[in-house]
């Protein structure tokens, strides 16, 4: 906190004037995302019981960049939007289950599509005035939301069976994830970046923001199971549908990013950069809706989730 409010507080005692003309960026790259939540039950040291895992959702993303620094007042807004290119997996384990000792797995292929937006307010200091090269810290504030939309098929095993059963001989068990997946941050952010510009017409840019996110998380899952005894005869029947909703501030983020462009001419400029995204929840408290056999119930446990996002791109930008 206390380099926060010094870079902050730094414009009152460094008198210089910093001006970039509006410019227009496109970049274009690959982004790798990670999402990881899992319910468990209420109480300490609940067991977890339901999870998903989804490794290696690979996109091609795209997007658009105006940004200024008018007498040291900078200003930028973005925007992007990811389609799945192939790959990416589902791991999904449902644990604590009544009727064996296993945990059940199953994998899934995702497809689905990202869209993000940023908006930034900061303030330029310019560190070495009246020199060729520049030295300049930016202290910044914005609003970004990031929205994500996931669709599951292909779930494999299809059914899972095993003997390993409780009271029976053996069971068979299906799992479907009707629906998409969908999470969606969005909220305020506070950082700063380190801009330097050597004279050769190079520019780089290092930057980290730490956020305060609202989340939102909505998906269904479904899980069929049959009993057998020992004469291969089904005992029991039951069908779950469960429908998960969360939404709820006072969420966690950061972020940290990397830029590196080479003017060609005076007005355009070519380059390129990356970006990490870590958005977390705390010990969250989900709205759990199932149907067992067509009885309605309410669930009441605990949700944790994780979203990493790591995404490279080329872009190129020229002066309005």
């Amino acid at each position: 906190m206390k380099f926060i409010l010094s870079l902050l507080l730094c414009p009152l005692f460094i008198l210089a004037t910093v001006n970039e003309p509006w410019r227009c960026e496109l970049f274009s790259g690959y982004r790798n995302d990670r999402i990881h939540w899992y319910l468990h039950q209420a109480g300490q040291g609940g067991q977890r019981v339901y999870d998903e895992l989804y490794r290696n959702l690979q996109f091609w993303e795209n997007g658009l960049t105006f940004r200024t620094i008018l007498r040291d007042i900078a200003f930028g807004v973005n925007g992007s939007y990811a389609a799945f290119g192939k790959g990416g997996t589902l791991f999904q384990a449902y644990n604590g289950l009544s009727f064996t000792n296993q945990e059940a797995q199953f994998q899934f292929t995702p497809d689905g599509w990202a869209a993000d937006t940023l908006a930034y307010l900061g303030y330029a200091i310019n560190l070495t005035p009246d020199r060729t090269y520049k030295f300049i810290l930016l202290p910044l504030f914005n609003f970004s939301a990031h929205f994500e939309r996931i669709f599951r098929s292909d779930g494999q095993p299809n059914p899972l069976v095993s003997s390993d059963a409780i009271g029976a001989s053996s069971f068979s068990m299906q799992s479907t994830v009707p629906g998409a997946m969908y999470q969606t941050w969005y909220g305020f952010g506070l950082g700063g970046a380190i801009q330097i510009e050597p004279g050769n017409g190079a520019k780089a840019q290092v930057g980290y923001t730490y956020h305060w996110n609202r989340c939102r998380l909505h998906t269904k899952f479904d899980e069929d199971v049959s009993l057998f005894n020992g004469a291969g005869v089904m005992t029991s029947h039951q069908v779950t549908h469960t429908s998960l909703t969360y939404s709820e501030g006072g969420q966690h983020g950061q972020t940290g990013w990397a830029e590196l462009q080479w003017y060609c001419t005076r007005i355009w400029r070519i380059g390129f950069g990356a970006q990490i995204h870590y958005f977390f929840t705390d010990t969250a408290y989900p709205s759990i809706s199932q149907q067992v056999n067509g009885v309605s119930q309410t669930v009441d446990n605990k949700l944790k989730l994780r979203w990493t996002s790591i995404s490279g791109w080329l872009q190129s930008s020229w002066e309005l």
